[in-house]
């Protein structure tokens, strides 16, 4: 067989072999385009899904399109501090000052409403009760002023929040969360103020009432003669009393006690 003989049957060959190449090539492109075509419907299914809903269009039930719509709902759309439905309450009438509750200028205080008596025993426990009611008193009044204050205070920070949350804009999803927790965290420290004042007006009530019994039970045992001069039991009513004066400083005390507790 010669050099041409061979060449001849050398290239039919090689024909065949190009020939199946671009067979198996176009196999794999038509086996690609139906798996990218496949792919490409899932994208585009998963793009409808989600969603590319604007910051004014609604949900149409995508994943973005809800979470926008949720997030509008916790948004103010404005916020107007005159609004009957959300302004604070309005205040008092009548002001009132720290340690002043009366504004007649009359002096009101414990050095006036308890006069120190010239005696001991009886009359001098009697005294000293009466300063710590007048004093209770006082703390009691300055402490419920105090905490309209703090209150006041309290209401001008939540409607400030209010203002700021009313200015967020539909994309600012951070500056929403925070307003949130700033204002659950003033709800929660409301919450605390009106137990704290709750609790404390329960015991300033609680030591006038026994502040008064104490003071009765005092007057009630000297003119029984059951408590000498010297705050002892015993020693019957003249060694209390101790003279015309000290009768009647104990009359008084025993006066201011009963008025007291009908109040």
């Amino acid at each position: 067989m010669n050099k041409s003989t061979s060449h001849g049957y050398a290239i039919p060959v090689a024909l065949i072999l190009f020939a199946m190449g671009l067979g198996a090539a176009e196999d794999a492109q038509a086996q690609w385009r139906v798996i990218d075509n496949a792919a490409n419907t899932k994208l585009q299914d998963m793009n409808g899904r989600i969603g590319t809903t604007s910051a004014t269009g609604n949900g149409n039930g995508t994943v973005n399109g809800n979470l926008r719509e949720l997030y509008q709902q916790q948004v103010f759309e404005s916020f107007n501090g005159n609004n009957e439905d959300s302004k604070a309450a309005p205040e008092p009438e009548e002001k009132l000052q720290h340690a002043r509750p009366t504004l007649s200028g009359a002096s009101v205080n414990a050095d006036t409403r308890c006069p120190q008596p010239s005696g001991g025993g009886a009359a001098q426990q009697q005294w000293q009760l009466c300063r710590e009611i007048v004093n209770t008193e006082l703390a009691k009044y300055n402490y419920s002023l105090k905490m309209y204050e703090v209150t006041t205070q309290r209401q001008r920070y939540l409607d400030e929040l209010k203002r700021q949350r009313s200015g967020i804009r539909s994309h600012e999803v951070g500056k929403l969360q925070d307003n949130t927790n700033r204002i659950l965290l003033l709800m929660s420290q409301m919450e605390i103020d009106r137990q704290q004042q709750q609790t404390y007006m329960d015991a300033y009530v609680a030591r006038i009432a026994y502040l008064q019994e104490a003071s009765k039970t005092i007057a009630q045992q000297a003119l029984e003669g059951t408590r000498s001069s010297t705050g002892g039991i015993g020693g019957g009513l003249g060694s209390i009393i101790g003279g015309v004066a000290g009768a009647g400083a104990l009359k008084l005390a025993l006066d201011a006690a009963q008025s007291r507790r009908r109040n």
